[in-house]
């Protein structure tokens, strides 16, 4: 049942961003279903909130849908249904005539999602705004790369949905290549594990020269915008971020908005940049169609991104961009034990955090996720160690 005026809200997705965007509806007063693919995804354990196990949907569409559709008639009132990750929102663009006539979504066109999965598609679409982007290439028809590019650089997976699989694969989110022999062999590895790589050249800085541009976008224009810098990352320093606040800087905001402009994208979005310390310039890294790790943090400073995106589903366009108040914290659950386990961890940036200028890392009441994501790194690390070892 909807939580009075408010719509019932299907998340699909089971990890640690169904989860951010399970309680920041539930704390906004929306009544929330999560559908996670395995009995173990953490975000079916939220309080106060119902989890729904269905295939993914590379792997059984069919049933994913007879579920959706089942769950969906079991519910009263409005329902607005959410992608919380680019391969959910990939599904929900491709099926929207079929979902349309049970749930309210963001309409966005497959073919603007699809090509905003490609991260060498993205890099054109800044280079069209106008914005900086390091040097970049792609392998060609011999398998090598396209463009001459100065080392150091990184290897990453080229399309977003398998960024996260790339991960777990080789442990670390992309790979470093010093020479062109260390460049073949991360391709070929690359290659080898099923991914196509996509080769950068390492922007002079450390962690905190990284930033997000988080919005709540539909047709390209964001009506709710959070600011965020990387005050560490895990893996370092190319990492997702796990000390992050949010910031405001008009050359980011500005950037943000440039991009956006040239897509059609609708949806939650997070674009990620980084300030290259040789030239002060602010350089385009890629842009994830998803709600981002950490996103949450926008609630308590002031303006809820999945909450905007809930409304605009729904129907409703503000006059104005809501723009998140700087200065709010988030810490990412796993740093947080880490601190705990070594309080010297991080000293100077706890000093700066307070009850009231941080998201809640840890709700007792609320613990059964938490402890789910334990055991899931315990298994996790087992297996990155059996594949190391290989």
């Amino acid at each position: 049942m909807s939580n009075g005026n408010k719509p019932t809200v299907f998340i699909l997705e089971g990890n640690f961003l169904g989860l951010e965007m399970a309680r920041e509806l539930r704390d906004a007063g929306c009544s929330v279903v999560v559908v996670g693919h395995l009995k173990s995804d953490i975000a079916l354990y939220v309080r106060g909130v119902k989890g729904v196990v269905l295939p993914l949907p590379q792997d059984a569409p069919d049933a994913l849908m007879a579920g959706l559709m089942k769950a969906g008639g079991e519910v009263k009132g409005e329902k607005v249904i959410i992608g919380a990750s680019e391969g959910y929102g990939k599904w929900l663009s491709q099926n929207k005539r079929e979902l349309f006539p049970h749930f309210k979504m963001l309409d966005c066109q497959v073919d603007d999602i699809a090509a905003m999965l490609d991260k060498w598609n993205q890099l054109q679409t800044a280079v069209s705004a106008g914005i900086a982007i390091p040097q970049s290439s792609i392998l060609d028809e011999n398998c090598k790369p396209a463009n001459n590019i100065k080392f150091p650089v990184v290897v990453k997976a080229r399309f977003s949905p398998k960024s996260v699989s790339f991960r777990d694969s080789l442990g670390e989110k992309v790979i470093i290549a010093n020479n062109d022999l260390e460049l073949s062999k991360a391709c070929a590895k690359t290659t080898s594990l099923g991914f196509k790589p996509m080769i950068q050249e390492v922007i002079p800085g450390v962690d905190y020269n990284q930033f997000l541009f988080g919005a709540a976008v539909k047709d390209g224009k964001p009506y709710a915008v959070c600011l965020t810098q990387k005050l560490k990352t895990n893996p370092q320093p190319y990492g997702s971020g796990v000390v992050i606040r949010t910031i405001y800087h008009q050359e980011i905001y500005d950037a943000g908005l440039k991009f956006l402009k040239q897509i059609n994208y609708s949806g939650i979005c997070d674009i990620e940049f980084m300030r290259n310390w040789d030239t002060g310039e602010f350089q385009f890294i890629e842009f994830n169609p998803r709600y981002g790790l950490g996103q949450r943090v926008s609630q308590m400073a002031g303006v809820s991104l999945a909450e905007m995106a809930v409304d605009l589903a729904l129907g409703t366009t503000p006059t104005d961009i809501k723009i998140a108040e700087p200065g709010f914290y988030w810490v990412y659950f796993d740093e947080w034990v880490k601190e705990k386990v070594m309080p010297w961890r991080n000293s100077f940036i706890k000093q700066l955090r307070r009850r009231d200028n941080t998201a809640r890392i840890i709700d007792f009441r609320d613990i059964t996720p938490e402890a789910f994501h334990l055991l899931n790194i315990l298994n996790l690390k087992l297996k990155r160690l059996i594949n190391r070892s290989r």
